[in-house]
C-alpha cells in the first residue's frame, strides 16, 4: 500500500494549527479566564472606577483577546515567507511501514521517515488532520488540500495507528 499525496502549507493553516495549540494548553486556558475576569470586573466595577482605570481594563482585555491571536498570525505569515520547506509542496507517502514526508527542497538526508509507532497521537479538525510526532509539534494536512483522498487517508490512519492515539475521527 503506498498512498501518495501533495500539500501545500498556507499562512491560514499554520495559523489554525498555532491558535489550537496556544489556545489548548494551560497558557491559552488562563489568558481566557484572566479576559473573562478583566471584563467582569470592569462591569461590575464600572461607575467606581477613575477613567485611567477604566482605560486600563479596556487595555487589559484587548490584550489578552486580540493580541495573541495577531501575534500568532504573524508569526505564522512570517514562518511562511521565511521557510525554505514550506515554499514547495511537501509529499506524504504513507506506506505499510511508516509515512514518509519529503520536501522538494531538502536533501534525502532531511527526508523524514515516520513510523506508524512512533506517532504520539492523531487529531482531525474540522479543516485539519494534526499527526503529533510529540505533545506540540505535529505535521500538518489540510483537508482542503486533500478532498479527493481524504477518506482513504483517514482510513488508513484508523487502522495504523492505535486506537487511543486517534481524536475526533
Amino acid at each position: 500500500m503506498n498512498l501518495k499525496f501533495d500539500v501545500k502549507m498556507t499562512t491560514k493553516d499554520l495559523y489554525k494549527y498555532n491558535l489550537r495549540n496556544a489556545y489548548s494548553g494551560m497558557q491559552g486556558i488562563l489568558s481566557i479566564i484572566c479576559a473573562a475576569l478583566v471584563v467582569f470586573v470592569f462591569i461590575w466595577k464600572f461607575d467606581s472606577l477613575s477613567l485611567v482605570y477604566k482605560a486600563l481594563f479596556i487595555a487589559l482585555a484587548i490584550a489578552f483577546l486580540v493580541y495573541i491571536p495577531i501575534a500568532l498570525y504573524l508569526r505564522s505569515k512570517q514562518v511562511i515567507a521565511k521557510s525554505d520547506v514550506f515554499r514547495e509542496p511537501l509529499t506524504f507517502v504513507f506506506s505499510d511501514e511508516e509515512i514518509n514526508i519529503k520536501s522538494p527542497v531538502a536533501t534525502e538526508e532531511d527526508e523524514t521517515l515516520l513510523p506508524w509507532a512512533d506517532i504520539y497521537k492523531v487529531v482531525k479538525t474540522k479543516s485539519l488532520i494534526l499527526i503529533y510526532t510529540n505533545r506540540v509539534s505535529a505535521y500538518i494536512i489540510p483537508l482542503e488540500q486533500i478532498t479527493d483522498k481524504e477518506k482513504e487517508i483517514i482510513d488508513v490512519l484508523k487502522s495504523k495507528v492505535e486506537g487511543f492515539k486517534l481524536r475526533g475521527f
